[in-house]
């Protein structure tokens, strides 16, 4: 564990904006109840200088990710987001049938899926080998490792000129983000774009989604972070697309200096978060909702309890790791958590000792109230919700709004 007093990208001092306590790191989950695991503090820093938000706290990479468990799911809201993205790539001229495409953290490969038939061709790199066998079983060639200068220099020396290297919810996931971009631009050919998508800081904040702050998200990007990044690396950010996605994503695409125009859309958000940053007001909103909610959900959980309701989660997602540790809840007060995630299913969340279960396993449980931790995927859930849940089930959803919904 590294514990940074300084800003990673800038190297100016940070301060801090929030502490949600200690949790263990998240998608680790453990086969049996034991006391050998550790647990991280969570502690959300700010750089006044390049306006970078980053955990104090940062784990290794080994810890993280070699034994993962999230795979990205197959649901109608990703295939409408994968198509988003590919859309817009195609009607701003980032993308053509010449492209070939690389994507780092590619997951099981499901974006590159969608993406294949638009573009020359498309790779994975990703270090979890139970999740890349996934991505076979798609098509989707995958290189198992972690994107380092070896890959880099293999890349290299076999693959066709690189024009669109894709960084999905991972860049945000790594300690030093300046090695990943150093084999980004190595890589990328001369007139190619590159695609870093990740929670949007500022959508995270506004909503108080607290539960997006776990040790994988070691950053947490803005348009005017992202814009100074760039910049120091002789890039500019060039456009962006603000999606729905995962509570409130952001697409950045960057290119190598003069190589595509810049929108507009760029100064309208730059201007809108130099608003919410005057005073701080967009950080003592974080900390309000934070508050309200947890006030909220503890207060629902403890009514029921009191009244001898059985207690459920749904969803195993990493945030829900940070929804336990920062509502201090365990099996004493949540008896399982469901979920769909094979790599999971049968699992144990540790520290909070709570079991992962199946929708058939969930079928024959008995409960009353459902706390909604994939809370992100509101819609598929809700769609689903008469035939997944037993009439009368009370779901809360504790973010982005909280909300009680009875089936």
């Amino acid at each position: 564990m590294t514990i940074k007093t300084r800003c990673t990208l800038c190297d100016h001092p940070n301060r801090e904006i929030i502490n949600l306590g200690n949790s263990p790191p998240a998608n680790n989950f453990i086969d049996t109840v034991h006391d050998g695991i550790k647990s991280y503090p969570l502690i959300l820093d700010y750089c006044d200088h390049c306006s970078g938000l980053q955990l104090r706290h940062t784990l290794e990479k080994e810890l993280l990710y070699s034994e993962y468990t999230y795979l990205t799911p197959d649901t109608d809201s990703l295939t409408e987001h994968y198509q988003l993205i590919i859309d817009f790539l195609l009607n701003e001229n980032y993308i053509s049938q010449d492209t070939n495409c690389l994507e780092i953290g590619s997951n099981n490969g499901r974006f590159l899926k969608h993406l294949k038939s638009n573009v020359n061709s498309v790779l994975g790199v990703d270090p979890a080998k139970n999740v890349a066998e996934f991505a076979a079983e798609l098509g989707i060639e995958t290189i198992v490792d972690f994107f380092s200068k070896q890959i880099v220099d293999e890349l290299k020396k076999k693959r066709e000129e690189i024009e669109l290297i894709v960084a999905r919810h991972m860049f945000a996931h790594n300690s030093y983000p300046n090695e990943i971009f150093e084999g980004i631009d190595d890589l990328l050919g001369n007139k190619g774009v590159i695609l870093i998508e990740n929670q949007y800081a500022f959508e995270t904040l506004r909503t108080g989604a607290f539960d997006q702050i776990y040790h994988e998200h070691m950053f947490y990007y803005s348009v005017k972070n992202m814009k100074n990044y760039l910049k120091s690396h002789n890039y500019e950010l060039n456009d962006i697309l603000l999606t729905e996605i995962h509570g409130g994503s952001i697409v950045f695409v960057g290119s190598r200096k003069g190589t595509f125009s810049i929108s507009s859309n760029i100064k309208e958000q730059l201007d809108y978060e130099e608003d919410l940053l005057k005073d701080d007001l967009i950080f003592k909103e974080f900390i309000e909702v934070f508050e309200h909610v947890k006030t909220k959900v503890l207060n629902e959980l403890n009514q029921d309890i009191s009244n001898s309701k059985k207690i459920i989660a749904y969803g195993a997602p990493a945030k829900a790791f940070t929804m336990f540790s920062a509502l201090e809840l365990d099996n004493s007060k949540i008896g399982a958590c469901v979920d769909t995630s094979i790599t999971k299913i049968g699992k144990i969340f540790p520290v909070f000792n709570i079991p992962v279960i199946s929708e058939r396993d969930l079928s024959q449980m008995e409960y009353d109230t459902v706390l909604v931790t994939a809370w992100n995927y509101k819609e598929d859930i809700l769609k689903r919700s008469e035939t997944l849940f037993r009439k009368g089930t009370k779901l809360i959803f504790p973010l982005p709004e909280y909300e009680i919904i009875y089936v």
